[in-house]
Parts: structure tokens; sequence; C-alpha cells
């Protein structure tokens, strides 16, 4: 490992050497079954109050899926999935650092320095990085599956495109500020927070290996949305906020990454709305998988260029700590 990369990581750790990193884990396992039992019970609570007795008694996945996409409970489904992220994710992510370093938030990646330089360069991978997801999205509809399991998976993507497409109604400009709160500034800080904050920074330690951890932290993060053919596009993006996190142990910039992302996908869905196109064939758009590879190239340019600007600060600012 990089020698101002491993002197960052080791300055930033700060755990609790009382506890064994498979203790950590497993005190992150027990956080996230909380977290999750908690996220079902306040979503089944938001559920139940937007569904008449009727409703409740020819209750089915696709009854719950009608009343959600009634227009007068928009918002109410819009809290429901902010409060769910929250507690599944969110809180345990922060409990998880308390519990295990003293400096909680600097070992979350909330008090790193930044500079205009990264945000610039952050900003450029993350834009790059969506054609990326594009060609990686068309390659990951051609790899041969059997019958079967592509039914069930084109239910799963249309059931999550509906999903989607509830909390990111917009047919107003009001609409589209609440959507991008919604669905790409709260879930980017969320998802952020908990799987390169916490998960990541586990592993890292750890496994001793930070390209392992990094691997294994965008799997997780790209399984953990239920989407066959988006899991190529998320393990990528899952990478690259991976490293953007590990080479300047920053979460900011990270969540600045995410935010992009995810804040593009739902500008366009407003652009498509307002011109009376359909915003799901924006959330199924790809690209040809020779812009993917242009896009990995550009990716992997920045990405270098951003490495070397965090090793410099990162050496400035331990040069000033002395």
């Amino acid at each position: 490992m990089d020698a101002k990369i491993q002197s960052n990581t080791l300055f930033m750790e700060e755990t609790n050497k009382r506890l064994s990193y498979l203790t950590q884990f497993g005190i992150l396992l027990g956080l996230i079954g909380g977290g999750l039992i908690l996220a079902a019970i306040v979503q089944m609570g938001f559920a139940l109050s937007m569904m008449s007795l009727q409703d409740l008694l020819n209750s089915n996945s696709k009854t719950l899926l009608t009343v959600m996409a009634k227009p007068e409970n928009i918002n109410t489904v819009r809290l429901m999935q902010m409060f769910g992220t929250l507690v599944m994710l969110f809180i345990p992510a922060l409990i998880f650092a308390k519990i295990v370093s003293k400096k909680s938030f600097t070992y979350l990646g909330l008090k790193s320095p930044i500079h205009y330089s990264q945000i610039f360069l952050v900003a450029a991978i993350a834009i790059a990085a969506m054609f990326l997801s594009g060609g990686l999205g068309e390659l990951n509809k051609i790899i041969p599956i059997p019958k079967n399991w592509e039914l069930i998976f084109m239910k799963m993507e249309d059931d999550y495109a509906e999903q989607v497409m509830i909390i990111g109604y917009m047919k107003n400009f009001s609409d589209y500020i609440i959507s991008l709160i919604m669905i790409a500034i709260l879930p980017a800080i969320f998802e952020e927070l908990f799987f390169r904050g916490a998960l990541q920074n586990l592993l890292i330690n750890w496994l001793k290996n930070p390209h392992v951890a990094i691997l294994v932290t965008s799997f997780l993060f790209s399984i953990i949305h239920f989407s066959y053919y988006g899991f190529l596009p998320r393990m990528a993006l899952g990478l690259i906020l991976g490293y953007i996190f590990y080479y300047s142990k920053n979460i900011w910039l990270s969540i600045l990454a995410h935010f992009i992302n995810n804040g593009i996908a739902i500008t366009a869905m407003y652009y498509a709305t307002s011109k009376g196109q359909s915003a799901k064939e924006i959330m199924n758009e790809s690209y040809p998988i020779w812009m993917g590879v242009v896009a990995l190239i550009i990716v992997m340019y920045f990405m270098i260029r951003y490495k070397k600007v965090c090793e410099k600060l990162i050496s400035k600012f331990e040069d000033l700590k002395m």
C-alpha cells in the first residue's frame, strides 16, 4: 500500500483496541439486524396509514403499490422511504462508529480536510461514471441467464422501477426539489456513511487489504439494491465511491459523487416528464459498450489525478499536525 495513504489510514483509525475486528463485525451485523426490524416496523406503520379497511382485506404487494401511487400518498411514501433508510443504515453507522472509535466523526470521515481541486475531480469522475454505468448496463443485459431467472429478474426490475417512479413523482419544480432531496441527497448521505464510513473502514482495518475490502463493500452495496440488471453498474459505482473515500478519507467527497450520480438521473427524469416523455424510459436508458470503455479510461485518468491530489493534501495536513 502507498506509504502516504497507509499513514493516513493509521492516522484516521482511532479504533477501540479492546474490540477485535470479528467482534466489531458482529456488532455491525447486530446493528444492521436491529435496523432492518425497526425499518420494517416504521414502514409498516406508514403503509397502514395509507390503506383503507378494504385495501387491508385485499392486501397484496400490487395493492400496496397501487395505494402508494395515489398522488395524495406521495409525500407519505417519501417519508416512509426516508425513515426506513435512516434507521436501517444511517443510525447503525453512527452507533457503530461511536462504539469502535473514540473519535466517531473522524472514523466516519466527516472531519477530514477537503480542497476545491478534489471537488472538481470528484465531479468529473462522477459524470464520466454515469456513461460507464450505461455501458455496463448494456453488458449486464446480454449476459446469458436461464429463461425462468430472466422472468424473475424482470419482475423485480419492474417493481423497483415502479417504486422509484412513485417516490420520484414530479408534476412541478417543487416536486423536483423534494425528489432531489429524497432520492439524491439523503440516500447519498445514509448509504455512504454506512457502506464506506462504517463497513469499508472496518474491512480495510480487518483484512489489511484495501482493494479486497473495497471490492467486497461494492459487491454488498450492489446486492442490497436487489436489481440484477443494475448489478454491474452499481458494482462499478461502489468501486468508484470506495476509492474516492479511501484516497481522501473524506466521506463528503463520496457523498458528493453519489449525489451527482443520483441527481443527474432525477434531473433527467424531471426534464423528460416536463416534455411529456416517459420517465421510465430514462431509467432504463443505457449506452453502447464502447462508450462504457471510453468512460472507463476517463474515470481512471481522473482517479489517478485525484489520488495524487489526496496524497499531497494528506501530507501537507500531517506536516501541519506535527
